[in-house]
């Protein structure tokens, strides 16, 4: 792994710079969005990992990779990471999700 590449599998799809960075620094936001992510959310992101192939990431893997990073980082600059709440709202979409966007060391 280059040392600007991220580290994560995600990103490794998508090419380019790290696309789950928020872009803002953790604890600047004044708190006023729900905390909860809506049961859309998982759906859509369910359907997006049924469409991620890492092992064969053609075109149609990339936008998927592209749209989810897209909500990882709107869901993470309303405070709501994700992984954490699918931890414990949908543990099924876990193990996906850790492949994808946990860094590899």
């Amino acid at each position: 792994m280059a040392h600007d590449e991220c580290g994560h599998l995600l990103c490794e799809i998508i090419g380019g710079p790290c696309s789950l960075a928020t872009g803002r620094s953790r604890g600047c936001t004044p708190g006023l969005t729900s905390r909860t992510v809506t049961p859309q959310v998982f759906d859509e992101v369910r359907a997006l990992l049924a469409a991620i192939d890492p092992e064969q990431p053609d075109e149609y893997a990339r936008s998927g990779a592209v749209r989810l990073a897209e909500i990882i980082r709107r869901e993470a600059r309303e405070d709501r990471r994700l992984l954490v709440h699918a931890r414990n709202d949908e543990p099924e979409l876990v193990p996906a999700l850790e492949r994808l966007c946990v860094r590899r060391r």
